[in-house]
């Protein structure tokens, strides 16, 4: 088995890179048709790609902010809203379960091409049987290396985690230490709820100076079987 390096990715919160301390899209350009069931619509938080029926074309960025490759948002908190140079880079990689939603930004008085990248997890990826969990903590700095626990499949892992939240709370769970991979993916999201990125896609968006993205080691270890 190859072993390989992936990375959490996410957005800058760093006020020197945003230019602000909050989230650099914060409402909409006509918030005057706000209301709570538009407010729900748009804090979509599930298992399936966002609904691609809304109008994703009236998102407004304060106008304190910097213009990144990556915006945090007020929106959509577990996907990513990215520029298209960002998207041209994925889309030279292998990746899986992703769709790019064409979205508008206004900042100030100009209008911005952003996509929204909707990930949905990908089951078959992982090889349940050969991968490593321990029954532990959630929080890393609570961990106190828990015994190993089998698992067979996804609905395995679904059904084990399930009864650990029952006998230990929701503060335990299944918790991947070595993971294996039956193909390669460089952008993928895991079962767990994890969205990883390949250290080649990692390096590939270092070399082009993309902006506003914040890369994460994970305490996992992940193989490929090959």
């Amino acid at each position: 088995m190859k072993k390989i390096n992936y990375y959490k990715i996410s957005h800058s919160v760093d006020k020197k890179i945003t230019g602000t301390k909050d989230s650099q899209i914060i409402n909409f350009i006509d918030p005057e048709n706000n209301s709570v069931e538009r407010t729900k619509n748009y804090s979509y938080i599930g298992l399936n790609h966002i609904d691609s029926s809304l109008d994703f074309t009236k998102f407004k960025a304060d106008d304190k902010v910097k213009m990144t490759d990556i915006l945090s948002s007020n929106f959509f908190s577990s996907y990513h809203i990215i520029s298209e140079k960002f998207k041209k880079i994925i889309e030279h990689f292998t990746f899986h379960n992703v769709i790019f939603l064409n979205s508008v930004v206004t900042f100030k008085n100009d209008k911005y091409d952003y996509f929204i990248l909707s990930i949905i997890a990908t089951i078959d990826i992982v090889n349940f049987s050969k991968s490593t969990f321990i029954l532990d903590r959630f929080s890393p700095a609570l961990r106190f290396g828990g015994d190993i626990i089998e698992v067979t499949s996804h609905d395995d892992y679904s059904l084990k985690s399930s009864k650990i939240w029952d006998e230990k709370g929701f503060g335990y769970g299944l918790i991947p230490t070595k993971i294996i991979l039956n193909y390669m993916s460089d952008l993928v999201k895991l079962p767990f709820g994890i969205t990883l990125i390949s250290e080649e896609l990692k390096q590939k968006i270092e070399e082009e100076k993309l902006t506003g993205v914040v890369f994460e080691e994970t305490d996992i270890e992940f193989y490929l079987n090959q």
